[in-house]
């Protein structure tokens, strides 16, 4: 337990792919304050999300419980008024529990448990031209979206720089008789529209290397759930320079959100705040960013389910460290009040790793993450189970599997499914997932959801003050659509791209 309550600031991102910072060996992405962070903390390098989609990841994250557990299937999901979080476990140790820009609450509960808030959403941050409509959004998960990427700037920069501002002004106006605080920063990038600043965008075209990208022949050999996927989101002709394009911009929003943090550390630079405040980096669920020749999230390869994860706290969690054992967004609420010195959420599934945090012996962790996928833009559920160096990816549309050795094969390029040599691994893994996971749960509860929000989309805002959503001003959205090498192609609408199926064995 610390001599004295620590302050938490902690930074969420939006759909940041592990693998894409300096401190976790890309050779091109310049991350320099992650960077700095990662040499005077410890970095997770097996930390995954509970569910790859937007809401039910970070709702799983709030609560510390699988996002099914809290009735989170999609990005439609409410979480239920009564649903406890870490935000309110800090606030009734003591804490002032903040809140400042993105956590993607849908429902008339803009709070959950966070005592202020001091900027609330991006729903409403880009423009109709570059949003798009139907399946031609560039928001979304569909050939479009990486077709129509480049330079030029969106409103997610400019809600990004005001949440840092108001997160900044927060630490610069806090006093030392003040009580320690909780704040939880949330920031839009690295999400698309794949869309950078120029300097940035032509400096990844010029540095990237050339993509290892799948060929033809490749994809016919792929999984059937991976093909499927591919075809949902019409991504199998996309060209090189499409796939190049959109990566250097994914990288240079990437370095954009990386100054954005590199501000806010700069502003707990004072003697208040240096010596005695936790500092924690994530992102709620990675992207694809050309991996696999796939893009954003909702699957289970690394790119998607793993996410960055690093701790700091001067003189006592080690500086410079790889923490390799695995763990979960639903472990970080716990991992916190542990560190805190605060009381323990009894409600949460989640488990504390401070102890490996701390470089301290921890026998029994599991070492194990569980994620669950309800499906959406036309796929059925699936999941994945990571233990130890083994990591098992169900697909309950097929009823099979992939299995990955995870030290010998980290760019998973080897299933070892249908290898009889492995098949008592995946058979143990495989009866793990079925005595605690159900398909048929998860469209069911897509189907709920989607009549719940019938009724309660329209309900007035409920909180203990009013929050203030982004409102791009008129030059925060500037994108020149000639400098495309081909116009966007345009996809029809597609039949259940909510996700909702007719019933499915479990």
């Amino acid at each position: 337990m610390p001599t004295s309550r620590p302050n938490i600031l902690l930074v969420m991102s939006d759909q940041h792919n592990a693998r894409f910072m300096g401190n976790a060996g890309h050779p091109v992405v310049r991350t320099p304050a992650l960077d700095q962070l990662a040499a005077q903390g410890t970095r997770c390098s097996a930390a995954y999300c509970p569910h790859p989609l937007c809401v039910p990841s970070r709702m799983g994250f709030l609560t510390g419980r699988p996002p099914s557990e809290v009735g989170c299937w999609g990005n439609g999901s409410v979480l239920d008024f009564d649903t406890p979080t870490f935000a309110h476990a800090f606030a009734a140790a003591g804490w002032e529990s903040v809140l400042c820009g993105r956590m993607h609450f849908e429902g008339p509960n803009q709070f959950h448990g966070f005592q202020r808030r001091l900027f609330g959403d991006s729903t409403y941050s880009l423009s109709p031209e570059i949003l798009g409509q139907g399946r031609n959004r560039t928001n979304g998960q569909t050939r479009y979206a990486v077709e129509v990427a480049g330079h030029g700037q969106t409103g997610f920069q400019s809600f990004d720089q005001i949440v840092t501002d108001r997160a900044c002004r927060f630490l610069r106006e806090r006093s030392p008789a003040d009580p320690p605080f909780c704040l939880v920063v949330g920031l839009m990038l690295p999400h698309n529209p794949l869309i950078c600043s120029q300097r940035w965008f032509d400096y990844y075209m010029g540095a990237l290397p050339p993509l290892e990208l799948p060929t033809p022949r490749e994809i016919e050999h792929l999984h059937p759930a991976i093909r499927a996927w591919r075809q949902r989101r019409d991504v199998d002709d996309l060209t090189p320079l499409r796939h190049r394009r959109a990566l250097a911009a994914y990288c240079g929003l990437v370095s954009e959100l990386d100054q954005n943090l590199g501000t806010l550390l700069r502003a707990l630079r004072q003697p208040a705040f240096a010596d005695n405040t936790l500092v924690v980096y994530c992102s709620d669920h990675g992207d694809q960013a050309a991996e696999h020749g796939l893009w954003w999230k909702s699957s289970f390869y690394e790119g998607s389910a793993r996410v960055p994860l690093i701790f700091h706290q001067p003189g006592r969690i080690p500086a410079g460290r790889e923490l390799a054992s695995v763990v979960s967004l639903i472990d970080i609420g716990p991992t916190l009040l542990e560190l805190a010195g605060a009381p323990a959420m009894p409600t949460a599934s989640g488990r504390s790793f401070a102890r490996l945090l701390l470089n301290q012996p921890s026998p029994s962790w599991p070492d194990e993450a569980f994620s669950e996928y309800a499906g959406d833009h036309g796929d059925r559920p699936s999941c994945m189970l990571r233990r130890g160096r083994w990591k098992l990816i169900y697909y309950s549309e097929f009823d099979s599997c992939q299995l990955f050795d995870m030290y010998s094969d980290p760019s998973e390029q080897h299933d070892l499914a249908s290898d009889p040599a492995h098949r008592p691994i995946l058979d143990a893994l495989l009866a793990d997932i079925r005595q605690r996971w159900s398909a048929q749960r998860m469209i069911d509860g897509l189907q709920r959801d989607r009549e719940r929000w019938k009724t309660i989309k329209d309900l007035p805002p409920i909180g203990p003050h009013p929050v203030e959503h982004h409102q791009p001003l008129p030059g925060d959205n500037a994108f020149d659509f000639s400098q495309l090498p081909q116009p966007p192609s345009l996809l029809r609408s597609l039949q259940n791209q909510q996700g909702v199926f007719p019933a499915v064995g479990r």
